[in-house]
């Protein structure tokens, strides 16, 4: 069976939301089980920035969760409410499938799980030491900083050309980034966030997220037998090459700056459509 077979396959389970809206939440089952370490086109440096994210994403997500629950117990919005039940679906199947793919980074002989283990105590220390506002501001600015990387994904030559487990697995969760990139935002908004909060989260956000995975990118490619300058350079390189394919991840990065910015005012139906209907999926 292919894997676009197994994903035309997937049960999808809707849950429904106000007027014609729906935030699907999707259980899709990849096989990894043939996925090597330069899934990315040959490119070890490639497929390692995924790999950085791939790890924090799963414990990450819990703190998603878990902040956007605490927003939704101050307000009574049924509606924000119902979409957000979409929000934690997805989230939640987008961590069992990340984990499952660490499997595949032991099986091709990486050690992370110590490394893996410390990260994941912090976020779950923070996650339970934080004022609830400044988790929602966090979640409200990493969603657009997910969504802004999952557009950048489904148009991006090298993701589709990828290994197809890994292609999949990347354009699925861009997919639904883009779907719930919203959510937190609104909660934020609704439970009476300020501008100095959101700001302040995303940038939390923003440089959480950049020292963890470029910890893990490094670290990947020195069991590689890189050198770390080699590493470093090879990042950079990466990085470099990202923003010369994409010249307007910055401006897409930096719009949550303004006090007027909302989620849904960038619009990415047309790359979301085209990956779905690759993919088979609703």
């Amino acid at each position: 069976m292919t894997q676009k077979t197994k994903i035309q396959q997937t049960k999808v389970l809707e849950t429904k939301l106000s007027g014609d809206s729906t935030i699907p939440v999707r259980k899709m089952g990849f096989d990894f089980s043939d996925v090597p370490k330069d899934y990315m086109n040959g490119s070890l440096a490639e497929s390692h920035f995924f790999d950085g994210l791939n790890l924090l994403f799963p414990e990450g997500e819990r703190f998603f969760m878990r902040a956007v629950r605490n927003g939704l117990n101050k307000i009574e919005d049924p509606d924000l409410k119902q979409q957000a039940r979409g929000f934690f679906g997805q989230e939640t199947q987008h961590a069992i499938e990340h984990e499952k793919f660490f499997d595949v980074l032991e099986q091709n002989g990486y050690e992370f799980r110590p490394k893996l283990e410390k990260m994941n105590k912090f976020i779950i220390k923070m996650r339970d030491i934080l004022p609830h506002s400044l988790s929602l501001s966090i979640t409200a600015g990493a969603e657009h900083l997910t969504a802004v990387l999952g557009a950048t994904a489904l148009d991006d030559e090298g993701v589709e050309n990828s290994h197809p487990a890994m292609r999949d697995l990347i354009q699925w969760h861009a997919i639904e980034e883009i779907e719930h990139k919203s959510i937190a935002f609104d909660v934020f908004k609704a439970t009476g966030g300020s501008y100095p909060m959101r700001v302040f989260g995303y940038l939390n956000a923003l440089l959480f997220i950049h020292i963890t995975s470029t910890y893990f990118v490094k670290d990947l490619l020195r069991q590689d037998g890189y050198s770390k300058r080699e590493a470093k350079k090879l990042l950079k390189a990466s990085q470099q090459n990202m923003l010369k394919k994409h010249p307007t991840l910055r401006q897409s990065l930096t719009a949550y700056f303004k006090p007027s910015f909302h989620p849904n005012n960038i619009d990415e139906s047309g790359l979301v459509g085209k990956a779905m209907d690759r993919l088979g999926i609703a």
